[in-house]
């Protein structure tokens, strides 16, 4: 087996991949066998002849296959393999290859000597405290070795004892860490010294009164490592100082109480190791290896990777203090100190911060500079950053930890604090383009935010803030050399995530220190000119006002607005006031005024040619950011007197035309339409002059004619650059801003925006006709966006707010006025959509007749879409269109069924099935639930076909093609949401008339066989929510029949009759299909509406009992009370339940299904109803349980379904059932 292993590891890391593959496999499946652990561990002999690739593995399956199988192994096994890990390790560095001394041991490959230390200490912390005991006795033995070997003279030896040192440091890391990984038995016994297995051995304390010693040995490392202490290197071992670090990283994690997450709080590393962080941090200043940080050949790759060492080390002394320090340490002890303890630490700590800050600072700009020289030179930079980069931002979160465990303190205390806050600026002006450095400030200014100003340093206040404006502005703007997010280095998605979220908080902070004097600033960078590089820094402390830049510049342009934008909020607020009487006070008044002249500087140098920014409109990503600032200052340009609201609008129809901007004018185009709508449609000429150049840039004339075949009409739908959400984006704020006409200028205006898309349209047909081909798919998809537009025109064309709205006053309403309708067209006609459709209608006529539209899914579905928003937005008005809608629409259902087109005829339900009293309303409404049936039925019929096997030898015949622009789901939702408004609409119509009588066994039948078939979400609650209403409708009719039934006429008990023989025929499929979707099919989130279902039927059999109640019996009571016991006994024998019920999840001989049964049944029926089945001793128990229990409340009913059916899929055991028989 041993040969086979090693030719196995041989084939693994061999070119072969199919014998790499074969290879794989076999030693997956040896892994788990017991001759894996010999055959791993003589691997590890020094004689075995391994490669390093075989060694490593072999040591890495022991340590899995130990923290696997640990427990399936006898204690004699456990101490065996624990000793011998241990071994293996002291075999490798203590006598390697019998060698005389630990020089040798440097000869080691690191990786090989880290996977034993791995193996060695998992066994040891599974071992308990006995096997742990051992292993710390064996890092005791290494450090002293290494002692011995670091003080001779000979250089092989002291590089020996290094290893031995680092070794020995590791092995205490790992043993920490394992022991965090255990459970909590296991963990809370070795850390405290109680062996769980009860076995002997020295036992001790546990680790935790190993711990002083432990930090003691790291704490004398650091200072010797780093140069300092006695016996200390010449220069800093990295190797070294990285190690100690990491082993009081995970000591230090470790809490005495055995809780997992606790850890020592800083006034408790103070009191073990007194100066012990101050001294860790320092180590953020030692220099890193390879040339200084500030020479241009430190930013070599070779540089860069000498400098790794450093880097690792800084990050985790960066964790090891944010451990400690961070708002997730514990509080101190009393024992050690208390609370004061650790401010006593912390301050410890600040102090040693302060006095690291300007160095680290001023190191990472000269090294900033010099990648900078470096990029000028050969083209290229320093990358992801150097030593000096990455010793800054370990400072920066060790500040941002300190910052945020003691805001408090640090906000109102002395100067501490505010040279700490002082560091933090000078970091980021160090380094403003690095992402990692602006996070780590924001993060500390936004925990000083937390505490009010009022409460805090002076310092911190306004004059902290301000001087930050400057940096902020170099941290949000674009990559230097930016030209787009395909060629640039920075990511697309961090970027924008860092602008919207962190830099937009830290700005709204910012302002609100800094109020006027920071928008001043900004303007300023923006525009440039007289008070651009003069402008004062916000805030008493100062800061320069480079941050605009030059007029070529557009990095820094594009920034400050940017930051103008972010604060828009609080800057809108205090120009225009947030509320009434906001601006009553003189202070208020002032602040406004100076607000608003600020605003319409920048607006006017943005918007007027002659301005800077609007010189750099060109630059697609400056004029993306004007965009955007117009969006959000909309308001603003549409109430403040003066504002440039014209040339803004102007400025975004010019946007429109750039790639990146086009969404966002769009955008802001619709916001300005609708903020500035009182400002706009007092100028009719300015108004039509901005009506005509927007719908020239978003629905162009078409090309002349002259064109050929159907590329000519796809060369003419492909004129607009836009895509359809932005050209949507600009109709509807100029249909906004039509609304706000009177009447009839409103009606025109709509004509005016429709016409465009006629021509449009018009222009795609006539080049196809005139080619004598079909429509390319480019030409409907260009029909489809046409149509899309017309609907963005219809949707937002809204009576205006002077005009009565005819479908006030709720349902009732309504009714009233649906039963008034008909007395004027001319009333009608007053809503502007309807005109705008009168337009369109001949152009929609054609489209809808066309047979090429009609089975082109995006042109349907757009059509579709037009009409039920125009009925939406005409309400009742619309009703003369509805003759020629139901028929345009049906002849679409006909031909191609598709989703939209049922959803526009629910809408017709819905808005006119109150009025089904109307004669020629009732027969549309009757034309359109038959043809709504004939296309359910044909698709029932088809999934029949495809889903049923062939019976006999013969071959089952194709089943018959039913061609669809939907998926089957999508068609079976939509069928059953029509229905259901029907139910809710037109009740009246589906259960009384003819033709919804004789829909309705068609219509239980079909939603039988969705929830039973179906396992999509919409179509199973669409047809669950559509049985819910019928019984609860069929219920209430029946109610009612009982309760008159001395005085009811010959009409309604036959309504009733007929219903109840309905549910007669039709019941035992329904409990069938019901119990059947709850153990299959209905998705888990729709267990709700099936138990509706269940407790409709329920409420339905007790509307049919004589007396209404539980006991009764007699020729009085309706077929649905005598059936349903057994329908639902029945259920359980035929499949797919009789299946579960032999598979024995629902218990011996189904007993839970036979509880689930009773429980249902339960204060509905006598008792023993549902147990008829059963053995005469169950029964009679079970009579006896239920004999004075209540029917199940709604939410109990719920949960029994819920519960029962996660039981019948196996996804719960039988106890679910235990709570139900209490």
């Amino acid at each position: 087996m041993d040969q086979q292993f090693r030719a196995a590891l041989g084939a693994l890391f061999g070119h072969d991949p199919a014998q790499q593959q074969a290879a794989n496999l076999w030693l997956n499946d040896f892994s788990k066998t017991p001759e894996a652990w010999g055959c791993a561990l003589a691997l590890l002999e020094p004689t075995s002849g391994a490669t390093l690739e075989q060694a490593f593995f072999a040591a890495n399956l022991l340590a899995n296959k130990t923290r696997e199988e640990w427990g399936r192994l006898s204690p004699q096994q456990r101490s065996e393999l624990a000793e011998t890990f241990s071994a293996k390790l002291r075999g490798l560095l203590l006598l390697p290859g019998g060698g005389a001394g630990p020089s040798a041991a440097a000869a080691v490959p690191a990786v090989l000597l880290d996977r034993v230390a791995l193996l060695a200490a998992a066994a040891a912390a599974l071992g308990g405290p006995a096997s742990s005991e051992r292993h710390l006795a064996l890092a005791q033995e290494l450090a002293a070795a290494a002692r011995t070997a670091m003080a001779a003279e000979a250089e092989a030896d002291r590089a020996g004892g290094a290893v031995l040192l680092r070794v020995a440091l590791l092995v205490l890391q790992q043993l920490a860490e394992e022991a965090e990984g255990l459970d909590s038995g296991r963990r809370k016994a070795l850390l405290g010294g109680a062996d769980p297995n009860g076995g002997g051995g020295p036992g001790g304390g546990g680790l935790m009164c190993r711990l002083g010693a432990v930090v003691a040995l790291a704490r004398e490392v650091l200072g010797s490592a780093a140069g300092h202490g006695p016996g200390s290197c010449a220069a800093p071992n990295f190797v070294l100082l990285l190690a100690a670090v990491r082993c009081l990283s995970a000591w230090v994690r470790l809490d005495e109480s055995g809780h997992s997450g606790g850890g020592m709080s800083s006034g408790e590393l103070e009191v073990v190791s007194p100066g012990l962080l101050p001294a860790a941090l320092g180590l953020l200043s030692l220099p890193p290896p390879g040339p200084p940080t500030s020479s241009p050949l430190a930013t070599t790759q070779a540089a860069r990777q000498q400098q790794q060492p450093a880097i690792v080390l800084y990050d985790a002394v960066s964790d090891l203090a944010s451990e400690v320090l961070g708002s997730s340490s514990r509080t101190c002890t009393a024992a050690a100190g208390g609370e004061a303890a650790d401010v006593a630490a912390a301050a410890a700590a600040l102090a040693a911060l302060v006095s690291l800050g300007a160095k680290l600072a001023e190191a990472a700009a000269a090294e900033a500079a010099a990648e900078a020289a470096a990029e000028a030179a050969a083209g290229g930079g320093g990358g992801d950053g150097g030593a000096a980069l990455a010793a800054l931002l370990a400072w920066l979160r060790v500040a941002v930890a300190v910052s945020e465990r003691n805001v408090g303190s640090l906000a109102s205390q002395g100067e501490g604090a505010v040279e700490l806050a002082r560091g933090v600026v000078a970091a980021l002006a160090a380094c403003p383009g690095r992402r990692a450095v602006a996070e780590a400030v924001t993060d500390y200014l936004l925990a000083l935010n937390t505490v009010q100003t009022s409460e805090r340093h002076p310092a911190l206040r306004a004059p902290l803030y301000g001087a930050l404006l400057p940096y902020v502005l170099r941290a949000v703007s674009y990559p230097a050399g930016f030209e787009d997010w395909e060629a640039a280095e920075e990511d697309e998605e961090g970027f924008h995530r860092f602008r919207d979220q962190q830099a937009t908080e830290l700005l709204e902070s910012m302002y609100g220190q800094c109020r006027t004097p920071m928008i001043a600033h900004l303007v300023a960078a923006a525009v440039g000119g007289e008070g651009g590089d003069a402008t004062p820094s916000p805030g008493a402390g100062g800061g320069g006002g480079g941050g605009g830049g030059t007029a070529s510049d557009w990095r820094g342009v594009e920034a400050a607005l940017f930051c103008v934008r972010a604060v828009h909020l609080p800057v809108k607020a205090g120009a225009l006031g947030g509320r009434a009487g906001a601006l009553d006070s003189p202070e208020a008044k002032a602040t406004a005024a100076e607000l608003n002249a600020l605003l319409g500087r920048l607006f006017a140098d943005v918007c007027l040619p002659s301005g800077r920014v609007a010189r750099l409109l060109t630059v697609p990503w400056v004029c993306l950011a004007a965009s955007r600032l117009i969006a959000e200052y909309a308001a603003w340009l549409g109430k403040a007197e003066g504002a440039p609201l014209k040339e803004a609008m102007g400025l975004l129809l010019r946007a429109l035309a750039v790639p990146p901007a086009a969404a966002a004018a769009a955008q802001a185009f619709r916001n300005c339409c609708v903020r500035g709508a009182d400002r706009l449609t007092a100028d009719p000429y300015l108004l039509s002059e901005l009506a005509a150049a927007a719908m020239a840039a978003v629905a162009p004339p078409p090309p002349p004619p002259g064109g050929s075949g159907s590329g000519a009409a796809a060369a003419a739908a492909a004129a607009v650059p836009l895509g359809l959400e932005e050209r949507s984006a600009v109709v509807e704020g100029l249909a906004r801003l039509a609304s706000k006409l009177p009447a009839e200028a409103a009606a025109e205006a709509g004509c005016g925006l429709m016409r465009p898309c006629v021509a449009r349209v018009q222009s795609v047909a006539a080049a196809a006709a005139a080619a004598g081909g079909p429509l390319s798919p480019s030409a409907l998809a260009a029909l489809a966006a046409e149509l899309g537009l017309m609907t963005a025109v219809v949707r937002f064309l809204e009576l205006p707010s002077t005009s009565p709205s005819p479908s006030a006053g709720g349902l009732p309403g309504i009714a009233a006025a649906a039963g008034a309708a008909g007395a004027g067209a001319a009333g009608a006609l007053r809503h502007p959509a309807l005109k705008a459709l009168e337009v369109a209608w001949p152009v929609l006529s054609a489209v809808a007749a066309e047979p090429q539209c009609q089975t082109d899914p995006g042109v349907v579905e757009a059509l579709a879409e037009l009409y039920k928003r125009s009925l939406l937005s005409t309400q009742l008005s619309g009703r003369p269109l509805l003759r020629p809608l139901m028929d345009s629409l049906l002849g679409l259902l006909a031909v191609r069924p598709h989703a939209a087109v049922m959803d526009c005829l629910a809408t017709v339900v819905e808005l006119f099935g109150l009025a089904a009293g109307c004669e020629d309303t009732r027969a549309l409404q009757v034309a359109a639930l038959q043809g709504s049936v004939r296309m359910m039925g044909g698709l029932m019929a088809h999934l029949q076909a495809t889903q049923q096997p062939p019976c006999g030898s013969g071959a089952a015949p194709p089943p018959l093609p039913f061609p669809s622009g939907s998926s089957p789901g999508e068609l079976a939702a939509s069928f059953f949401s029509l229905a259901n408004r029907y139910l809710i609409f037109a009740q009246d119509l589906v259960m009384r008339s003819p033709e919804g009588a004789a829909a309705l066994p068609a219509l239980l039948e079909w939603a039988c066989g969705v929830i039973r078939t179906m396992r999509e979400r919409e179509p199973v609650a669409a047809a669950l929510s559509f049985l819910s209403h019928l019984l609860s409708a069929v219920t209430r009719t029946l109610t009612e029949q009982r309760q008159q039934q001395q005085q009811q006429q010959g009409s309604a008990a036959e309504e009733a009759a007929r219903l109840d023989s309905l549910f007669g025929r039709c019941g035992p499929a329904l409990v069938h299909s019901l119990l059947s979707a709850g153990a299959d099919t209905c998705p888990r989130q729709l267990m709700r509406l099936l138990a509706g279902c269940l407790a409709g039927l329920l409420a339905l059999a007790g509307a049919g009992a004589v007396g209404g109640g539980a006991g009764g019996g007699g020729a009085g009571e309706s077929e649905v009370r005598r059936g349903l016991p057994g329908w639902l006994q029945a259920a359980w024998q035929l499949p797919p339940l009789a299946g579960l019920l032999q598979s024995g999840r629902l218990g011996e001989g189904g007993v839970h299904a036979v509880r689930f049964t009773a429980l249902l049944l339960q204060g509905h029926y006598p008792p023993g109803t549902a147990t008829a089945s059963t053995a005469a001793s169950q029964q009679q128990q079970q009579q006896q349980m239920s004999a004075s229990l209540p029917a199940l409340p709604r939410g109990r009913l719920d949960a029994l379904v819920a519960d029962f059916f996660s039981l019948a899929r196996g996804e719960a055991g039988p106890d679910v059932m235990l709570a139900y028989d209490m």
